[in-house]
């Protein structure tokens, strides 16, 4: 891991330096960043290219003024890394499949963009459609590209990169405590929340155990103790009580679908059916345990605001029911009622990916991408026993979160690129020889199930 940080020392020192100047020399970033990511492609640097895309997608997240920069540098980023993919096009080559699973949703997008209800929304509801676009055309072709000229170091590397994330949150806590903490108390870390820095510690969580089933000697023993010990303990001290059902939702569904796919739709049904039960007890259970102020069981019953989100948004929906005004129309909305929202002790959007989908782009629009995105893990369990699981925990986590919209957010960055893994008809699992005792009998294999040691 140390060898990793020595290699990589000019990769930090130019995110240092995009910091600097963007703290401090205005708009001069906007200019720095484009011509960095020109010199990167000319020398074949596009693993450098992802990370600092993904780098500045983690800064647009804070709050901090001194990453404000961050914010309008990412749009710069997607369009030129778009640009980059279309002039090389012929280096791409096969290109990934995975956007065309989604291509009724952006069809349905477009259609719903058209009905904006005036020339200001309607720019703003462009721009993140596009992005939403590209980011399916883009990120995947990246990441295949990058891994069939690197092979599995690539994923090495970028693994380490977001658990340096990490790092700096913790970092953060001993340079800037009022930065890293929301109100003394829930840890926060570099992101602009506790439950932003939730829904990045459960994706990455996704992503190193994907990756270790994937490719068992990736990481050593050492390395995934001190992995997996971050991620756990930074949701630990964030208290969000979604990131630690969404971990417990793919660690135990992982472990029935690893020995039977039908023993985990059974489990997953009989879920459903206790779910109800939980839910209406869960107050009593939770105290019972001794963990009331940890979870924060006074907020419970209103869902920490997000139920008045909901009833609000409810209303709204029914006046686009079966079509909505397309992306961005949410922010729109609940931006006009704001001060009455506050009122009701509600800061922020509507806190439920599927509930902005249907905001944004009527039930037609939600049912759409429902069908593409279940397709999606369909086809990824064609390929590793752990896709279900992981729709089930993303699931979770974005029925709580609506990063499955925030195209341009590096959760939305992660969402991809765990897609991506499960899909790719070219990041493929290796396989372990397994001795036979019998002469002459041909060699087994099998994959490798993670364990966390």
């Amino acid at each position: 891991m140390l060898q990793y940080y020595k290699d990589n020392l000019q990769l930090y020192i130019l995110f240092l330096v995009w910091i600097l100047i963007g703290g401090f020399g205005g708009p001069v970033i906007l200019a720095v960043i484009p011509m960095v990511m020109l010199l990167l492609r000319n020398k074949g640097m596009y693993e450098e290219l992802l990370i600092g895309y993904l780098f500045i997608l983690v800064l647009s997240d804070s709050k901090e003024p001194i990453f404000e920069f961050a914010k309008n540098a990412k749009n710069i980023y997607i369009s030129i890394l778009a640009l980059f993919l279309l002039v090389d096009s012929v280096e791409f080559r096969p290109f990934s499949q995975l956007y065309r699973i989604f291509v009724p949703f952006f069809i349905i997008a477009v259609i719903t963009m058209s009905t904006s209800v005036n020339d200001s929304f309607f720019f703003t509801s462009f721009q993140k459609t596009l992005s939403f676009i590209l980011s399916f055309i883009v990120i995947p072709n990246l990441v295949n590209r990058i891994y069939r000229e690197k092979g599995k170091q690539f994923l090495r590397r970028f693994a380490f990169f977001i658990f340096s994330v990490l790092l700096l949150g913790f970092l953060m806590e001993y340079v800037s405590p009022d930065s890293a903490f929301l109100l003394g108390t829930r840890f926060r870390g570099i992101f602009g929340g506790p439950n932003g820095l939730g829904v990045y510690c459960v994706l990455i969580f996704i992503v190193f155990f994907v990756l270790n089933d994937f490719f068992p000697n990736l990481f050593s023993r050492n390395e995934r103790i001190i992995i997996f010990g971050a991620i756990l303990f930074s949701i630990y001290l964030t208290g969000s009580r979604n990131a630690i059902i969404s971990v417990v939702i793919f660690y135990v569904f992982q472990r029935f679908f690893s020995l039977s796919p039908f023993l985990g739709f059974i489990i997953f049904i009989l879920t459903i059916f206790i779910t109800e039960l939980i839910s209406t007890n869960a107050t009593t259970i939770i105290v019972s345990l001794g963990l009331g102020e940890y979870l924060r069981t006074n907020t419970l019953e209103e869902g920490s605001g997000r139920y008045i989100a909901w009833n609000f948004a409810w209303k709204q929906i029914q006046n686009n029911f079966f079509i909505g005004k397309g992306f961005a129309y949410d922010e729109f909305y609940m931006r006009q009622h704001y001060g009455m929202l506050l009122k009701l002790n509600h800061q922020g959007g509507i806190h439920n990916s599927f509930l902005t989908f249907w905001m944004d782009h009527g039930l037609i629009g939600l049912l759409v991408y429902l069908r593409s995105y279940i397709l999606m893990f369909i086809k990824g369990s064609k390929k590793t026993k752990f896709a279900f699981p992981i729709m089930f925990a993303i699931s979770f986590s974005a029925f709580f979160e609506s990063w499955l919209v925030a195209s341009l957010s590096a959760f939305a960055f992660l969402g991809m690129f765990i897609f991506t893994l499960i899909t790719s008809e070219e990041i493929l699992p290796e396989t372990v020889v397994k001795p036979v005792e019998e002469a002459g009998a041909a060699p087994e294999t099998e994959t490798v199930i993670p364990a966390i040691n």
